[in-house]
């Protein structure tokens, strides 16, 4: 029976057309609940019933927004304008079809019933509303009147999750969305950690899951499994992406990219994508050569700083909230990572900072990142990028929380900014830079010894880069001379 939002009086059909009256709720499928098919294609939609035509995106959402508020009826096989009856197709296996199409899309079970209109048939689904929200392609929607909309973030956490989050719910992800690769490469970094111990070659995904706490007692897949461990996540979340640009002077966006994948492919990615667009210079000191006679790489960053930045993105990022993205931009002097994300009333982010505080929006997705050993889950994320950057002569990251997110931005030490800056410096020259980045100075003998050159080509370096105001001299002459990085604000 199509619901009266007021039950002590019948739907109202239209300005031309008197009440109906009612008929008993019908015992079998295919009796109308008024008077006449005609009076029945002329009631309004409302906050419980729409007509819908065909089966397309605004049927899903449609549905999502029904189970997220009252319930509701859809009428299909009805154009909602002129209320032409098209009919729906139910020869064969279509009426199974849509039924399982609607479960592997939002997971729920509504009630289809035929009616034949017109020489043709027109179905009623009755949709139930939810305890817990329903999401269609990770996106929750609800009804306001006769419309359906996005749910806002805050609304939608005040209304269903109390006592929920987002990584414990489940959608329209199976075992079959799961990357085996994945999840056989997680269980190698987990063996590598802890080898040793009891942990057996788990080739089972189901069983992996199982043990993370990544599947319902039903054998639903949660939220944090699918864009953990899933082929596709984007397909079933489209705030899952990551966005990634290099940012010249002039504001133009140098090579963009929308990266995809599961979290720890956008981990891989994004780190790739980091370091192949930083300057790279190469230490040529004698003791710097590595097991493949290549001379060592020095980036213009320390990666344990960008990858902890990276996972901080990942990890923590509000996945409720659906209209912004994760987004990194490189800039000639730092890179600023912003995300959307929002703590509650009793986290600050000076109790996170000052205290250490070990808040994590998604637990469960942190701990799966410890048990890959990427991450520690105490709330040291922040302290280990200052270290590291710290190490390297950088300036501490700079974190802002404000209604738009959180923004954590990491610089280059002003050392490094001058000699990327001073084509004329030769490779030991930039290398002694980076030295200084994580020593205090360095002497004369020191720098011939690290870079295999004589006194006099020693001196002619070291001069020149006091002459170009990036090195500061302390003492006049002698062994007692060194020599140190200048910093300026």
């Amino acid at each position: 029976m199509i619901p009266n939002e007021n039950p002590s009086t019948p739907l109202p059909l239209s300005n031309q057309h008197p009440p109906v009256e009612m008929v008993a709720e019908p015992d079998y499928p295919g009796q109308y609940p008024y008077a006449s098919l005609e009076e029945f294609l002329l009631l309004h939609e409302g906050r419980l019933l729409d007509f819908k035509e065909t089966v397309s995106e605004s049927f899903f959402k449609l549905l999502s927004a029904f189970s997220n508020t009252e319930g509701g009826f859809v009428v299909l096989g009805v154009n909602d304008k002129t209320r032409a009856v098209t009919g729906f197709d139910c020869r064969g296996e279509k009426l199974s079809e849509l039924a399982n199409r609607i479960s592997d899309s939002l997971g729920i079970h509504p009630v289809i019933d035929e009616i034949p209109a017109d020489g043709k048939t027109i179905l009623t689904i009755k949709v139930n509303p939810q305890r817990n929200p329903v999401s269609y392609r990770g996106v929750y929607y609800t009804r306001v009147g006769d419309t359906v909309r996005e749910f806002d973030p805050d609304e939608l956490r005040r209304k269903f999750l109390e006592d929920a989050s987002w990584e414990d719910l489940v959608g329209d992800c199976t075992l079959d969305d799961i990357d085996d690769e994945t999840v056989q490469t997680f269980m190698d970094l987990l063996r590598g950690r802890v080898a040793g111990s009891e942990i057996p070659d788990i080739k089972d995904k189901e069983a992996v899951l199982r043990r993370l706490g990544l599947i319902t007692p039903d054998g639903e897949i949660t939220h944090a499994a699918c864009i953990l461990f899933g082929k596709n996540p984007q397909s079933h979340f489209r705030n899952a992406e990551l966005r990634i640009a290099r940012i010249g002077d002039d504001m133009v966006l140098v090579n963009p990219k929308n990266i995809s994948g599961n979290l720890f492919q956008l981990l891989e990615r994004a780190e790739e994508y980091l370091l192949s667009a930083q300057t790279i210079v190469y230490d040529p000191s004698g003791n710097a050569v590595t097991d493949s006679f290549r001379r060592k790489e020095i980036p213009e960053y320390p990666v344990a700083a960008l990858r902890e930045a990276l996972l901080n993105l990942l990890i923590h990022r509000d996945y409720f909230d659906n209209r912004t993205p994760s987004i990194i931009r490189m800039y000639d002097d730092r890179i600023q990572f912003l995300n959307p994300a929002r703590f509650p009333v009793d986290v600050t982010l000076e109790k996170i900072i000052s205290q250490h505080y070990p808040y994590h929006r998604n637990p469960k997705i942190a701990d799966t990142f410890a048990k890959a050993g990427y991450v520690e889950k105490f709330g040291t994320g922040l302290e280990r990028i200052r270290a590291e950057l710290s190490l390297a002569g950088s300036p501490p990251p700079e974190v802002e929380y404000s209604s738009l997110g959180f923004s954590l931005v990491l610089r280059k030490s002003q050392g490094v900014r001058r000699s990327f800056d001073s084509p004329g410096l030769n490779e030991r020259q930039v290398a002694a830079i980076h030295y200084l980045r994580r020593n205090s100075s360095i002497s004369n003998q020191e720098y011939q010894r690290l870079y295999n050159v004589k006194k006099s080509t020693a001196t002619r370096d070291l001069t020149a880069m006091v002459q170009r105001g990036i090195l500061r001299k302390e003492g006049s002459t002698g062994p007692g001379v060194r020599y140190s990085l200048i910093y300026t604000k």
